[in-house]
């Protein structure tokens, strides 16, 4: 059965967030997580997907698990109009890298050694607004292991605004303000 592509950049946002849902209900497809080897971001949904199941319009979970053996492996032709590789260890490939990880840790999983990573056509941390861009970058050589209140407390720290992410590094850095005024 040949699969429609997606055409329209929308098309391909609504498959990025189908992909996103789908992953929280679909236990099969969370276990095909790891096989995946080329990963997309999209900036205006701060949002991953792999290219075997995002280039496809209207994919379901199911239907990716039923024919992903017939589907083929090039993502690129289909996605290229609008995506190009990130360079590896890039700050960029580093930031995409770590959405990647963070959305396959919910799940028990890591990203495959030979994953590459993809971006929109002129993205890139230098120039975007605030709000695309890391407040700090973990390099690979960082240590992984963190608690579950950290990783919580990082992901909640990334999804504030820069304003927000500032005043709350102030805080931190200033101790003497974490405690409750009197009035």
């Amino acid at each position: 059965m040949a699969r429609e592509t997606v055409k329209t950049y929308d098309d391909l946002l609504d498959s990025v967030r189908a992909f996103n849902k789908m992953l929280e209900h679909g236990r099969r497809l969370r276990e095909q997580i790891r096989s995946f080897q080329t990963w997309y971001y999209v900036p205006e949904l701060d949002a991953v997907g792999p290219g075997r199941f995002i280039r496809f319009k209207g994919m379901t979970g199911l239907e990716y698990i039923r024919e992903h053996s017939e589907l083929g492996r090039a993502a690129e032709p289909v996605l290229n109009k609008w995506f190009s590789q990130l360079e590896e260890n890039s700050a960029e490939a580093i930031f995409v890298k770590q959405k990647v990880d963070r959305l396959l840790g919910l799940y028990g999983k890591t990203s495959n050694s030979g994953s590459r990573f993809y971006a929109p056509r002129g993205w890139g941390l230098t120039g975007q607004t605030e709000t695309f861009q890391p407040s700090t970058i973990q390099s690979e050589n960082e240590s992984e292991s963190v608690s579950a209140q950290v990783e919580v407390f990082w992901q909640a720290f990334l999804g504030l605004s820069s304003e927000d992410q500032r005043a709350l590094t102030h805080r931190i850095i200033n101790r003497d303000t974490l405690t409750l005024d009197k009035k």
